[in-house]
């Protein structure tokens, strides 16, 4: 059972990476906002274009879970060890993404630089800490991955559906006039073949620690 030492540190700890989390979505909302003023478009199309990215949706999830974890609602969906995990995996692959296909394709300054090392290098291992604290002793199930494969592959939908609709794809790697449908198609396998290595390495974490425990 959590020590009252413990279950503070936690409280503390949500609090702190929710902070984080939403601090970092506002900021790039409000860059996002500005950079479609500077280039003589109106707010509305600063929301379209933040939403069409899985960076932010992901973050957005996280912030959310955080937020509900910092505000002692253990019964909410969001601090469900299954759903903390599946989260989990999401937002590391953020990261991880990030970093070995995108970092290199521009150079960020100033506050887009902040939010850009914010959303991609800092929320991703705070959530991941987090989802030690919370969920990582739980003995989940590996068949639950094929539930949290239904996040990614439903952006995928969405970022095809998007651009289909007005020619806007958020990543080179599922840029279908550039690249073609094959080989979107090819990458996205990929890129869901990387999380699923990952929520199954979570999976895999949890279920020792709940055995180690139990014994």
């Amino acid at each position: 059972m959590p020590t009252p030492q413990r279950n503070d540190f936690r409280l503390w700890y949500a609090r702190v990476a929710a902070a984080t989390a939403w601090f970092a979505l506002l900021l790039q909302f409000w860059l996002s906002i500005e950079l479609s003023r500077a280039n003589g478009k109106g707010v509305w199309h600063a929301v379209w274009m933040y939403f069409a990215f899985f960076t932010i949706l992901t973050n957005l999830l996280a912030a959310a879970a955080l937020a509900t974890a910092a505000s002692r609602k253990s019964s909410s969906v969001l601090t469900r060890p299954d759903i903390v995990t599946g989260i989990a995996a999401s937002i590391v692959l953020v990261g991880i993404a990030y970093n070995l296909l995108l970092r290199n394709f521009w150079n960020p300054h100033g506050l887009q630089l902040l939010a850009d090392i914010t959303l991609h290098d800092l929320t991703p291992p705070l959530f991941l800490g987090w989802w030690w604290l919370s969920a990582s002793a739980q003995p989940l199930r590996y068949a639950a991955i094929l539930r949290w494969m239904c996040y990614p592959i439903a952006y995928f939908a969405y970022a095809m559906a998007r651009g289909a609709v007005d020619g806007f794809y958020p990543y080179p790697f599922v840029d279908v006039p550039e690249l073609g449908i094959a080989r979107v198609l090819a990458n996205a396998l990929a890129i869901l073949a990387g999380f699923i290595a990952v929520a199954a390495l979570l999976v895999a974490l949890a279920r020792f620690r709940a055995q180690r425990a139990h014994a």
